[in-house]
Parts: structure tokens; sequence; C-alpha cells
């Protein structure tokens, strides 16, 4: 993994405006703290930092050049996983390919089809290509929007770009404002497609190219879900579930030679999908994995429910396996505070949820550089957060946000101490409705599909392309800041652009979540977990860390310079903090409502943002 960052500008001469960019690749440092080269020429100038084990950490951006001047130049983040085929192609077609490098196969690419390179890629990338013959900037992300760019367009005809907020805050004319509209979106966890939470930035949206040139910037979309007819049966369409997932596991393991893929390190919770991910892994290979589990240590403040589930999915597929403790008192340690902010382009309410999958990734880059996750699953095979429960009927809003709201929560998960009248001010029903209609109208449906199938549909794209930034896009996110490339393959394009098309019927054959999964898994799985349901990830109880969100909330509410200060019902949360057994309201709802405040704050000191509502 790596973080890249640039400046393009038509009008002002880059050559030696070194200042703005090494400032802005500095702040990357969470995506690669081992490595860092920057490049400029008069109208651009590159960064990047990668992580050790990155083959550009040495070699900083990738440059082509011919007769002594330049051609092109990119700066790549992430893995292809079909870059012997693009070399393939391009030797083809009379264009040799001199490096192996992904970077390197990425630029020649585009110096031969312009954007239309980016349908040719394979796998989670972002990249910033410029062609120096044409004159053209190509900022691109992988199809489900995976590996992060953001850019911001400058005064005067110029943009800048990074791979996190903070880098791209760095150049001195892109200010840092979070608006209503930007409040919204971070309370709500829900942005319009595109953009960003502050004003004025924008993303590079999953599948698409944002071409920047002298006379304007456009967009074009590269890959989208495209309905089509299901013409298999369940044992057909079984069939070519395993094979593209056996497929996915293939091209993330990396070219193997003649002996087949390499045996992958699996993140294994215990649940169906990362077993079913472990247990095809291991037939694909003929071996059994290497497989990582976290470990609470037994302590009783932390629920483990997976944990017999995972034990038995190990002695299975005789895995080598390790266990990775977490103590619960590591998740107090403002260390790893620090860190996991720093890995996140905006606050959530979730704490430890994010603590824990952050000290955990931490522990497996230890023995490994590269580990596959189960992740996505549940979106493309209809389980609990993906296309489930058609049978209820059209809602209002997405509808995690709907079940957040049966549980209690009218304005959303963790806006509990907010300001009442700043709640309405900012409208979060409204926001969330508006932003819910702007997506089910980009939903592709199939003429004539049944009321099953179109509410299945919509709810898979909704929360492959909204509810993303809380699942791959944060684990991923939260990986590179420990250090360890996690890749998942139920995300793989092939895989998702096939289960798209398949209807309900099919994916709940035997009336539970995620049977066409069971039914593709059920060779390599033992039968506790194919017949299991899904848990929610594990919540510490344990009493020294709500003590630090105690203290830690004292110590806001006693500082009148604190950002997030003037956004509180100060009354609400002196409660709280003088009444800690309301941390436990809902179970772990009072707790969100702590964790929100205290990441908003940190997280406008860090940047530094200002508001503007």
């Amino acid at each position: 993994m790596s973080g890249i960052a640039g400046w393009w500008d038509h009008q002002r001469d880059l050559t030696d405006e070194g200042f703005a960019v090494a400032a802005m690749t500095a702040r990357l440092a969470a995506r690669g703290r081992h490595g860092e080269g920057r490049w400029s020429e008069r109208r651009l100038a590159l960064g990047l930092r990668a992580d050790g084990g990155d083959r550009q950490a040495a070699a900083g951006p990738e440059v082509v050049m011919a007769d002594g001047r330049t051609l092109g130049a990119v700066v790549f983040d992430g893995a292809l996983t079909n870059a012997a085929e693009v070399r393939a192609a391009l030797a083809a077609a009379g264009r040799p390919v001199g490096t192996r490098s992904d970077a390197g196969t990425v630029l020649h690419a585009v110096l031969a089809w312009g954007a239309g390179a980016a349908e040719r890629l394979a796998g989670l990338f972002a990249f910033a290509a410029w062609d120096a013959r044409s004159g053209e900037l190509l900022l691109c992300r992988d199809r489900l929007g995976v590996k992060p760019l953001s850019y911001a367009r400058l005064p005067g005809g110029g943009l800048a770009f990074a791979s996190e907020l903070a880098a791209l805050l760095e150049h001195p004319l892109v200010p840092a404002e979070l608006d209503l509209p930007g409040l919204c979106a971070v309370l709500s966890q829900v942005r319009a497609a595109g953009r960003s939470v502050l004003r004025g930035v924008h993303e590079v949206r999953p599948g698409h190219v944002v071409c920047v040139r002298a006379d304007g910037v456009t967009e074009r979309r590269y890959w989208g879900f495209e309905p089509r007819p299901h013409e298999e049966d369940l044992d057909g369409t079984v069939r070519t579930v395993r094979g593209l997932l056996e497929e996915a596991i293939d091209r993330d393991c990396g070219a193997g030679g003649p002996d087949g893929p390499a045996v992958p390190a699996v993140l294994l919770s215990g649940g169906l999908d990362s077993s079913a991910l472990a247990g095809v892994a291991a037939a694909l290979r003929g071996g059994p994995p290497r497989t990582f589990t976290v470990d609470f240590g037994g302590d009783r403040a932390v629920p483990a429910p997976d944990r017999p589930f995972a034990e038995d999915v190990v002695r299975y597929l005789g895995s080598r396996h390790q266990d990775v403790l977490i103590a619960p008192g590591t998740l107090t340690d403002p260390v790893a505070e620090a860190a996991v902010l720093a890995a996140r382009d905006a606050p959530n309410p979730f704490g430890d949820k994010n603590l824990t999958p952050y000290l955990f990734y931490r522990r497996v880059a230890e023995r490994e550089r590269v580990a596959l996750s189960g992740e996505g699953a549940d979106a493309v095979f209809g389980g609990p957060a993906g296309a489930g429960e058609p049978d209820g009927g059209p809602g209002r809003t997405f509808p995690w946000i709907e079940r957040a709201r049966r549980l209690g929560m009218a304005d959303g998960i963790g806006n509990g101490l907010f300001d009442a009248e700043l709640l309405h001010q900012a409208d979060l029903r409204g926001h969330c409705a508006a932003r819910y209609e702007e997506a089910r109208a980009e939903v592709p449906h199939l003429a004539g599909a049944c009321d099953d199938d179109r509410r299945a549909r919509e709810t898979s794209y909704l929360t492959l392309t909204r509810l993303s930034e809380q699942t791959l896009q944060h684990s991923e996110r939260l990986a590179a800041a420990a250090g360890l490339e996690v890749r998942f393959p139920f995300a793989d394009h092939r895989l998702v652009d096939y289960l798209y098309n398949v209807p309900w019927r099919l994916k709940s054959c035997h009336g539970q979540e995620k049977d066409l999964l069971r039914v593709a898994a059920r060779d390599v799985l033992p039968e506790s977990v194919l017949t299991r349901r899904k848990v929610p990830f594990p919540i510490a109880y344990h009493p020294a860390y709500k003590q630090r969100l105690t203290d830690r909330l004292r110590a806001l509410l006693a500082d009148g310079s604190a950002p997030v200060r003037p956004l509180l019902d100060l009354s609400a949360a002196r409660r709280v903090a003088e009444e800690p057994r309301l941390l436990d309201r809902g179970g772990w709802l009072g707790r969100a409502d702590v964790e929100s405040v205290l990441q908003l704050d940190a997280w406008l000191r860090r940047l530094p943002v200002r508001l503007v509502l």
C-alpha cells in the first residue's frame, strides 16, 4: 500500500514549488512509513509514500522518458491482479513494457490507451497518471473504491489531490472548512457520491476516471453495475460462484508459478464469510492456509461468540493458526487512538471497533505482508448489511439507518450529545432522505423484475456504493496504517457483477441469509459454521476502557477551547460525565454518543478544520 499526492497547474510553474507537495507527501505517513519520493516538472509535482514491502518505496514516482524528454509519470497505490495480462496486451500492441512494477504497467497502459486504460485494469488501486504529450492528468480509483483518492480545485485553475484529506489540506490553497452539509455527512455517515465531508473537496468516484486538462475537468465512468437476465439454475449458479471465488482468491494471492497460487494468510473470525474464504483457499491450494484470529484472552468483559467456530474451522482445515491477543487494556492507548484517527478521513462513533481491528492488523503485519479478508460478502450475497429482508417493503432511507432508528436512535448512531437545535437546523433526516433518493435513482434495474428482486438489487447497490466507507474502505485504511495490505476476494468485480444479477430466490434458496455462499462452500466447512447465523463484532465492556472514555469527556468539557464544544448539548454531556453508567444505555449506544463527540473533536483539532455553519 502507498499514499499518493500531487499538484497540477496549467498556469503556475511547479518546477521549484517543492514545499507544498513535500508537506502533502509527509502527511501520508499512515499509508507508507518507510519510503518517500517526489518528482516535478513545470506543470505537475508528484509525491509518494510507500510501505517498506512495496516495490515503489525506493524509486518514488515512476517516470517514462524518451530522447531526453518526459513522456509521462505516475504515482500508484494498490496492487493489480492482472498486471501480466496488461503487459501482454501492450506487447501485442507493439508497446512492450520494460518494467514489472504495477505502477510502470499502469503508466505504459495510460500512454497507450489514455483514459481507456482503466477498464483494462483489475485489482484494488488508485493512481494519478500524467501524459506529458497531451498535457492530461488522469485520477482513477478501482471499481468499488476501496483505495482512497480525493481532490480539490484550486484558485487560478490548478488541482491538488491526495490519498487522505490530511495530506490534501497541507496544500496552502486548499481550505479546511466544514459546513452544514458536511456536518450532516459526518454525523449521518452518509454523503453524496463524489463528495468529501469538507467544503470544496471531492472524491474520485469508484469506477471512474477524472480527466484534468487546461480546458477543464471531466469525469468518465469506466465500470458500473449492469442489469442482465440470470439464466442459470441453482446448481449452475453455485458452480459459477465457486469458480469466480476461486479465481478471485487466485488473483489476490498473486502469480504463484507453475504450482498455483501461494498459500494465503486469511483473517479468520469464525463467521461464515472468513471461514468460507479460508476453506475455499485451502481446497484451491491443496493445503491449509495460515489463519489469524482476534483473541481477547478470555476476558469476560469482551464477548467472544465467534471463538468456538473459529476453532472448529482451524481443526477442520488443519490451518497453521495464530491467535492474536488483544488485551482490553491496550484499547486505552493514546498512541493507538492517534494512529486510528490518522488512518481515517472522517470521524465515526465506533470506538473500539476501530481500535481492535487496527491492533489486530498490526500484529498480523509482524508475520505477513498481505492477508485476505472475508469482508464484502454481506453485500454481494445478501447478509444483514446487504440485500437481506426483501419482504420489508420499500423504505424511505438506507436500510442500516432505518435499523438504527428502530433501536431508538432517531438522529442516527452517536448523535445523542449534540445540541438539539443544531440537529434540527442540520436536518439529518432530510439529508439522509435526499442522499437515499439520489442513490436509488442510480440503481440499474432489469425490466420486468419482481418486487423481491428489485428490492434485493437496490439494497445490494446501496450497500456496495454507500456503506463501503464503514466496511471495505474502513478496513483498508486501518490495515494500511498498521502496515498490512488486506485484499478482499468477495469484492472482486467479476464476482460482484455476477451476483448483482442473481435473483433473490437463489440467494436465499434455503430461507437463511447468504444461503448461496453456504451451498457453494459446504464441502470445505464444518457443519457448525454452515448452520450458524451472523453475529456483530464483539464490543469491549472492560471497565478501563469505559473509564478512559469518561476521563476524556470530562477533560473536553473542562476545555473552553475544544472545537467541538459549540456543537454540544453541554447539559447532556455533563450528565454522562457525572453518571458513567449512562455509557451502557442500549448496550453500547450511550457509549457511541461519547465516542462520536471525542472523535469529532480530535479530528477537528488534527486537520485542523474550521466550522462554517
